[in-house]
Order: C-alpha cells, then structure tokens, then sequence
C-alpha cells in the first residue's frame, strides 16, 4: 500500500493504491492523521481509489474514519474512481448513501464541497 496527500486546486487529494486492508490499515490512518494534521486549512478532500485493488471491512473502517475527521471541520470527502470490487463493498455497506462516488478525478476536485 502507497499512500500520497496533497493539495490540488485547493482540495485535499489523497491517493491510494494497493490493497485497503486489516495490515495496513493503522499506517493508512497515521500517514492521513499526519499530513491532515498539517494543512488545517483543507476541509474538501477526495480519496482516489482508483489504484486499490482489494477493500476489506477495516479499509471501509479507515475511511468512515477520515471521513469523520473532514466532517469535524466542517468539510466533506469524495472518493474517486473505485475499482469494480471496491464499489461493490461500498454499495452492499450503503456507504455510497454516505459517501460520494464520483468515477474520475476531474469530476471529484470539481465536485469536491457540492453536495447534492
């Protein structure tokens, strides 16, 4: 697993790739916690998950977890172009009720902040 944060057109860009799972889930969490940490200006972030592979409960876990931590500064989180058996977990856990799915990037930084 790779993790990448960012600030792109002013939002929060955090790139994943490789497998979201239970053994590196806390290093996902710390490397997110540090970098958020660091930019308390950013309150729009988007999750690219274009590069995740494999999604289990503890991966869902993680991001329900940043999730929470962008909505306690007022802000909002959009996950990009999750591959077909990320989605799926995503869907069959209605997580995409809570989280917004977007299928590219693009769409993700120019959506980042408009909730419908």
């Amino acid at each position: 697993m790779a993790v990448n944060c960012e600030i792109q057109k002013g939002v929060g860009l955090v790139t994943v790739t490789g497998s979201l799972n239970a053994a590196i889930v806390d290093s996902f969490r710390n490397q997110f916690g540090a970098w958020f940490q660091g930019q308390p200006g950013v309150k729009q972030v988007v999750v690219d998950l274009g590069g995740v592979s494999f999604m289990d409960s503890s991966g869902l876990g993680a991001l329900i977890g940043i999730f929470k931590r962008v909505a306690e500064r007022g802000g909002d989180m959009t996950l990009a172009r999750p591959q077909p058996n990320v989605k799926t977990v995503l869907e069959i856990t209605r997580t995409n009720r809570i989280l917004r799915l977007v299928p590219s990037l693009e769409e993700a930084l120019g959506a980042a902040g408009t909730r419908i």
